[in-house]
């Protein structure tokens, strides 16, 4: 964003108050259409996608990972993790009232959840305590709330759907949940361990784009 420029128009049009515009505007660039896209990169620093914001639609990185934050890494308290920088703007905006942001970090990450990726990007903030992910309600989301809390536990699991069943692969044995029931709650509850990271299922930008 030009540093003579008071805000982003597609975000005036949102709704999206000036201040967090401005908490995301070393990262947002604006096109000649008034559309708006950030760069996601790989583990070498190249750029291997964009997100793009438009008032029609938000098209998704399909890969890569993208992280900043507006205090020093080392001053960093708390992680909020989603798959879109379009909706961890809509998060701020809807929690500015709850939250302080002079000491957070945003990662975003992209279609495709890379763990080597993830954790390096994670590396990046040592001393964070608290981590929170804003992604949607779909099954799809809810799985990777539970990707990224064995991630920061410093394991795995993997998942795969049978039926309307979700069986989850953790340390050699299956456990299974309908998925009108999995959640990350239920899902650490079955294995027996402690959950740590909060989750957020507030309406997301991604559903809300089109008028």
């Amino acid at each position: 964003m030009m540093a003579d420029k008071e805000g982003f128009e597609l975000l005036d049009i949102k709704g999206v108050d000036r201040k967090i515009q401005h908490l995301f505007s070393e990262v947002l660039h604006e096109d000649k259409l008034g559309r708006l896209w950030v760069n996601y990169y790989d583990g070498s620093g190249n750029i291997v996608d964009q997100e793009v914001i438009s008032l029609s639609r938000l098209k998704f990185s399909s890969c890569g990972i993208f992280h900043f934050s507006p205090a020093n890494p080392l001053s960093v308290r708390a992680l909020y993790i989603s798959d879109s920088v379009a909706n961890l703007i809509f998060f701020v905006q809807s929690y500015a009232s709850r939250f302080t942001w002079d000491y957070a970090a945003f990662i975003a990450t992209g279609a495709k959840v890379a763990r080597d990726l993830f954790m390096e990007a994670v590396g990046k903030y040592p001393y964070a305590k608290k981590h929170y992910t804003v992604y949607g309600h779909s099954l799809i989301g809810r799985i990777r709330d539970c990707k990224v809390q064995h991630w920061l536990n410093g394991d795995d699991c993997s998942f795969r759907l049978d039926g309307d069943t979700v069986v989850a692969c953790y340390q050699g044995k299956d456990f299974l949940l309908l998925t009108s029931e999995f959640s990350l709650r239920n899902h650490m509850r079955q294995l027996v361990v402690r959950q740590s990271l909060v989750t957020f299922k507030l309406r997301l930008w991604s559903d809300k784009v089109a008028f």
